[in-house]
């Protein structure tokens, strides 16, 4: 017989403190929700994607660029709650009283904490995320603190753990702060998922000897006929300061000299049962997944408190690993950042800083705003007196836990920006004028573009890059801001598509000094250079996405209405997207299924225009005259207006009320996924094709312009 005494959890409770932080107490026992940092690393840093939820110490996935980057591995929703007091961040304190030793694992709900007198709670903001809890019973509170750094040029996630002294008596404790488990760079969420066991035989450790280890696959695993070498890596960097200077903790990276046989991670089993436990003698580095556990033993008198840290990132390779090392731990360094990255989303939300009697709401619309910049971007300018680029930052699918279908993708650059789907960027850019109106008539040209000639668009939007119109032009141009021993090179570098990112990481990288800052050189370089629009089909084409349009325009005819004329009429800047996907004719896609008719396989690849896409050297995907051999076709906006408009027209469904879900897709709405088969339309895009006409007969009508024969279509590629 078992007698455990069992303090009853206390109930939690949520409020926005005087800072605006959104406050949880006791939120291990709350309802389970998930949250992610903004993956947001300032204009010259390395984002990476972090999720949390309120169980266990919060951080459950993060990683770089997307789920096949992980350092954590990535877990939808539900499982992160079931996972994140095993898997995530684990604190294990062994409180020596006398003989007796006390176990105590902070912020863990589970079956060792049922006799402590508990409390803890949870603080959020945009920027960071902060945890506390207090056991009353050992007289101990545990603080953890995370954010992510900004402005440089490696991937990490700070944790800053401190344990102060609150009860009467001294305390001497030993404890294990770390991760149970962490992914080794080169590991796809592939073998994650399906071949976890097989993907071990890759997996290493090194750099141990330095006390910071470098966890990666040596080689790409994928089976290929040539041997593809790894040099990237995840590292765990531990320490705290000794008189003001940084003491580096190896950590232990074999788990069973933790948990031993205790393969689940429930408790530290060999930990438990060791007087004195110390680092072995050996462990084994490879063929197994690691984990990162740093080892301190401390005297703790009455209110004597202690402070470590720990980064879990990622490096280009071992070698910068080990050079940032003396960077990193520099005093200061990490408070610097701590700021920076603070001030990075405040200047953010500061373009929507709103003063109303609820302060709720004022918090809210900067959250919103935020949360747009997740999905729309970011618009930043580079201009110089006879050229304007826009360059969208921070963009990113939403990959929250409960979404864990998307894709998601963030580049490990500088400058960096994701992929997104065309709906969800569009309608994030709809009030962008009004915010930045530098951006001027840039929107409407992108979106409108991608605009096919059947009135369809594809669905994933990719990042902006860039490529030089003229070698020597640019040669020219740049000589005088770079040594003349690398311009070759840089000018070999930039005949390839490239990103403003990609650039100053090649100069960093080549150790190329430049005798301006980075903007100014940037400025210069994309005034000399074409933007390349790149998206894919993806997965469809749905029969709403045309509707974010008119917003857009009447958007920035709210603040320039004096280009009316001009953008409707006399701009000939417009291109059709070209698709190598079609919708079917309705021969092909209406048929009998199970005695009842059905519309079904709406949409398939057109093998002709394929092969003749592939035929084009540059900007493939723009339809061209002469049946798709010819030229680029570029039109005015009022064609492609029409187009649309006549594309819309003719798929309103028999009864002239709704417009025909006719390519495979319904709306917005994912709920209705069913409706296209069954032959369904839609009237809230009946409305906005109302709006459009409307739109159209007022301009044409005041202008009294006739625009050129939409007819003239029959030129380009079906």
């Amino acid at each position: 017989m078992y007698n455990i005494i069992v303090n009853m959890p206390k109930k939690p409770k949520y409020y926005l403190n005087e800072k605006g932080e959104f406050i949880i107490e006791n939120y291990t026992f709350s309802k389970p929700f998930a949250n992610f940092f903004p993956g947001i690393a300032g204009k010259y840093g390395i984002p990476m994607w972090v999720f949390y939820v309120n169980r266990g110490q919060g951080i459950i996935s993060a990683g770089t660029r997307d789920k096949d980057h992980a350092i954590l591995e990535f877990f939808p929703a539900n499982k992160a709650w079931q996972l994140a007091s095993l898997r995530g961040f684990r604190t294990f304190i062994k409180v020596l009283d006398g003989k007796k030793t006390i176990f105590y694992e902070p912020f863990h709900n589970g079956f060792t904490s049922l006799g402590f007198n508990l409390s803890n709670k949870m603080s959020i903001t945009s920027y960071d995320l902060r945890l506390e809890e207090t056991n009353s019973t050992l007289g101990l509170t545990t603080r953890v603190e995370y954010f992510t750094i900004p402005n440089d040029s490696y991937a990490a996630l700070v944790r800053v753990v401190s344990i102060k002294n609150i009860g009467r008596k001294t305390r001497n404790i030993q404890l294990l702060d770390g991760l149970p488990q962490i992914v080794p760079f080169g590991t796809a969420n592939l073998f994650l998922k399906k071949l976890c066991r097989t993907i071990e035989a890759w997996m290493k450790v090194k750099n141990l000897e330095k006390g910071v280890p470098f966890y990666k696959l040596d080689v790409d695993p994928t089976d290929r006929p040539e041997i593809i070498h790894i040099k990237e890596g995840n590292f765990y960097l531990s320490f705290f300061y000794d008189k003001e200077k940084a003491k580096i903790i190896k950590p232990l990276v074999d788990p069973s000299s933790i948990f031993a046989t205790v393969s689940d991670f429930s408790y530290p089993q060999e930990f438990l049962n060791t007087k004195g436990f110390t680092y072995p003698k050996a462990e084994i580095t490879e063929s197994k997944t690691p984990c990162a556990f740093s080892l301190l033993n401390k005297r703790l008198a009455k209110n004597q408190e202690i402070c470590f840290y720990s980064l879990l990132g990622y490096m280009r390779d071992q070698q910068t690993l080990n050079a940032s090392i003396p960077k990193i731990t520099k005093k200061g360094y990490l408070d610097k950042k701590r700021q920076e990255n603070r001030q990075i989303i405040e200047e953010l939300q500061q373009d929507i800083d709103t003063q109303s009697s609820s302060r709720e709401f004022n918090l809210y619309a900067k959250q919103t705003y935020l949360d747009n910049i997740l999905r729309g971007g970011y618009p930043v300018l580079f201009k110089t007196e006879s050229n304007k680029s826009v360059f969208y930052l921070y963009s990113r699918k939403h990959g929250d836990l409960e979404r864990d279908y998307n894709k998601f993708h963030l580049q490990a650059t500088y400058f960096s920006q994701g992929n997104g789907n065309y709906r969800d960027i569009n309608q994030n850019r709809r009030c962008e004028n009004w915010f930045t109106p530098e951006i001027n008539d840039d929107n409407l040209i992108y979106f409108f573009n991608l605009i096919q000639a059947d009135g369809f668009n594809p669905l994933v939007v990719k990042g902006l890059s860039f490529k030089i119109k003229d070698a020597k032009e640019t040669t020219k141009a740049l000589s005088p801001l770079i040594p003349g021993e690398n311009i070759e090179g840089l000018i070999s570098y930039l005949s390839k598509p490239f990103s403003p990112g990609d650039v100053i990481l090649f100069l960093e990288e080549n150790k190329i000094k430049i005798n301006c800052s980075y903007d100014k050189f940037l400025e210069i370089l994309l005034s000399h250079s074409l933007k390349i629009q790149e998206a894919e089909h993806g997965e469809g084409f749905w029969s709403d996405h045309w509707a974010y349009h008119l917003d857009l325009l009447e958007s920035y005819l709210g603040i320039y209405p004096e280009n009316l004329k001009s953008v409707l009429f006399e701009k000939r800047v417009f291109t059709f997207y070209d698709n190598t996907e079609v919708v079917k004719p309705r021969q092909e896609k209406y048929l009998l299924h199970e005695g009842k008719a059905k519309q079904l396989h709406s949409v398939g690849v057109d093998n002709a225009k394929r092969e003749l896409i592939k035929k084009r050297s540059e900007q493939p995907h723009i339809v061209r005259t002469d049946y798709g051999k010819g030229s680029i076709y570029q039109t005015t906006l009022i064609n492609k207006l029409i187009c649309l408009l006549v594309n819309k027209l003719s798929s309103l469904d028999p009864s002239g009320v709704g417009i025909e879900m006719e390519a495979n897709k319904p709306n917005w709405y994912d709920a209705l996924n069913g409706l296209p088969g069954i032959l369904g339309s839609s009237l809230p895009e009946t409305f906005e094709f109302k709006r459009m006409v409307q739109f159209l007969l007022e301009h044409l009508t005041k202008f009294g312009l006739i625009p050129e024969l939409v007819g003239r279509l029959h030129i380009i590629s079906t």
